[in-house]
């Protein structure tokens, strides 16, 4: 297997390995999983019934890879191309997925409703967007709407726009608005989009990458604004990003790594708490992807989308080799996919050879 190869097919696995990992103990306190677990989880296990993915069996995945796949699969369908069209065929496709209601959240939630006018409740909860229920409209949506799951599904846009550091950034904040448009969002997707196509690119450095995360949370921002994002109240997930690494290199280990993170960066649904706390992570143990998933498996809240960004980075940087050999066989059973065929399409799409590593210009991380 080419090196390129080994990179996607590394990121796809690592992502899906996360999320199925991460739906276990989602919800969770750091302290509830090791005792309701006798100890860390480090393998696939069914969730639990009191979790959102308690519909799932050992190694199925949640929406955090499966939107991001249904995204991908129709642009591949288009010539890799983003449009309303495929967007709409990718949610529509996430509609009928038979668990759509345990883990839509509830921004994406909202948007359906708006898009397709979907009736369905969430068991996540719901977030109003464009229907208030009084007289006035709040400002910036009552700043409810920040949340991850634009950059749950990031990746995608990383696997599609492999060229220019402008197209990454565009075609990322065209993903995020179908159902994230605000400003906090979509820094958020571009901080993970940058740092997957960066790992992607050969012969760079785990610094490397963090670095790229931090430009592209920012230019994500100003993109967002400058093409009409609604704006939110929150922190900046550009400097929040930079304080999880101070954070995160201060520990040798990643079971002390993840009690100080999710004290202080968080890793709840906000993406200025998921976001960071991936880079804290990948501050401490991210040349060792297992542990850097392990961590995000571990470190409580929202673990299924951390680890899904964790794992989408760090399968990318390190390749499927450096990745456990079972998890690939257990997600394609678990999940009927066939991730390699997947792997296979998206360098079919940029037509890139056995010989071609360099997926992104240099400057991206200058």
């Amino acid at each position: 297997m080419s090196r390129l190869n080994s990179k996607v097919l590394g990121s796809l696995v690592g992502a899906a390995a996360g999320d199925a990992l991460g739906a276990a103990t989602e919800l969770r306190t750091i302290e509830q999983i090791k005792t309701d677990f006798n100890g860390w989880v480090t393998t696939f296990i069914a969730p639990p019934q009191d979790t959102f993915g308690r519909c799932n069996e050992a190694g199925m995945v949640t929406d955090d890879f499966t939107q991001g796949k249904y995204i991908l699969e129709a642009a591949l369908d288009h010539s890799g191309e983003i449009s309303d069209e495929v967007l709409r065929k990718a949610f529509s496709r996430w509609m009928d997925y038979p668990f759509y209601t345990n883990f839509t959240g509830p921004t994406t939630r909202a948007a359906m409703q708006r898009i397709f006018k979907d009736t369905r409740q969430s068991l996540q909860g719901n977030v109003e967007a464009g229907e208030p229920t009084q007289d006035v409209v709040l400002v910036n949506n009552g700043n409810a709407s920040a949340t991850n799951g634009a950059a749950m599904k990031a990746w995608a846009a990383s696997m599609l726009s492999l060229r220019t550091p402008e197209q990454l950034i565009a075609m990322t904040h065209q993903i995020a608005h179908f159902t994230h448009n605000n400003v906090i969002s979509v820094s958020g997707s571009c901080a993970i989009s940058v740092a997957v196509n960066a790992a992607l690119s050969d012969g760079v450095t785990l610094k490397d990458v963090m670095e790229a995360a931090t430009k592209g949370a920012d230019q994500g921002y100003f993109y967002a604004k400058q093409h009409g994002a609604m704006m939110m109240a929150g922190p900046s997930v550009a400097r929040r990003i930079e304080l999880a690494i101070q954070i995160g290199k201060k520990h040798a280990s990643w079971e002390s790594a993840v009690s100080e993170l999710a004290d202080i960066i968080g890793t709840g649904l906000h993406a200025s708490e998921a976001v960071p706390a991936v880079f804290g992570i990948l501050a401490c143990c991210g040349n060792d992807p297992e542990k850097a998933i392990l961590a995000a498996v571990n470190i409580g809240n929202d673990t299924d989308t951390v680890a899904t960004m964790v794992g989408s980075i760090v399968g990318a940087l390190h390749g499927i080799e450096a990745l456990p050999g079972s998890y690939l066989p257990v997600l394609n059973k678990a999940n009927k996919f066939e991730l390699e065929d997947l792997a296979t399409r998206i360098l079919q799409l940029h037509d890139l050879d056995n010989s071609t590593n360099n997926f992104i210009p240099k400057t991206m991380l200058q």
